[in-house]
C-alpha cells in the first residue's frame, strides 16, 4: 500500500467521491493533462476502496480508461477520439 493509499484510507468513500467530482470540475474549467492525471488517480482510489458502494467502484473503474484520453496534451488529438 502506498503512502497515498494510506492517506486516502483515512477519508470516507463520500469524501473521496466529492474530491473526485471537484477535480473533474477543475478539468472542465481548465482542461490540462496534469489535472486529467489527478482525476485518474482519484478514480483509482475510489475504485479500489472496498468501503465504497459497489456501483460507485464499478463506475469509477470504468471511467479510468476514458480519462486517459484527456492526458494527451494536444486538444486536436483528444477531439479525434
Amino acid at each position: 500500500m502506498t503512502l497515498e493509499h494510506q492517506h486516502a484510507g483515512e477519508a470516507s468513500p463520500s469524501t473521496l467521491a466529492a474530491a473526485t467530482l471537484f477535480v473533474m470540475t477543475r478539468f472542465a474549467e481548465r482542461p490540462c493533462p496534469e489535472v486529467a492525471q489527478m482525476v485518474i488517480r482519484h478514480l483509482e482510489v475510489v475504485a479500489d476502496d472496498e468501503r465504497a458502494d459497489p456501483l460507485m467502484r464499478e463506475v469509477c473503474g470504468a471511467l479510468i480508461n476514458r480519462w486517459t484520453l484527456h492526458t494527451v496534451g494536444d486538444l486536436a488529438v483528444r477531439a479525434a477520439h
